[in-house]
């Protein structure tokens, strides 16, 4: 594939103008994250943490479209961060940049278009705190 193509493909995922995921593997990045109750707060915030259940990393890159099949673009993949564009067809869209201090301990930026059509700018740090509660949990 030339330059050309490759930009013209990327440009396409991020308009959402491409099909399923852009990106064949997870970001590495990403791939370091412990699984389970991880809980998010928001900085700056005094309001309660925000608890999840993340059984997939990719969870915590769409937490304004949670379950949405979305298309998605990684910008940047590092070992210690990744920054990933995505598109929800009709139903908004986010950019979302996870900065992994270990497998326990992140720092997560997000922003973006929710699916009501509302604009989000989010900073979470974000911890594992044990398993799941329950197979029926999110």
């Amino acid at each position: 594939m030339g330059k050309g193509q490759i930009v013209l493909a990327a440009l396409a995922a991020m308009a959402g103008l491409g099909a399923g995921v852009a990106t064949a593997a997870g970001p590495a990045a990403l791939d370091r994250l412990g699984l389970g109750r991880w809980q998010l707060h928001e900085i700056g915030s005094t309001g309660a943490p925000r608890s999840l259940c993340v059984r997939e990393p990719l969870q915590l890159v769409q937490l304004f479209h949670p379950g949405m099949q979305c298309t998605r673009f990684t910008i940047e993949d590092a070992p210690d961060y990744s920054t990933i564009h995505y598109t929800c067809q009709g139903r908004g869209y986010g950019r979302t940049t996870i900065r992994v201090e270990d497998s326990n301990l992140i720092k997560l930026d997000t922003q973006g278009i929710d699916p009501s059509g509302r604009p989000f700018d989010m900073v979470y740090e974000g911890r594992l705190v044990g398993a799941c509660a329950s197979a029926g949990s999110r």
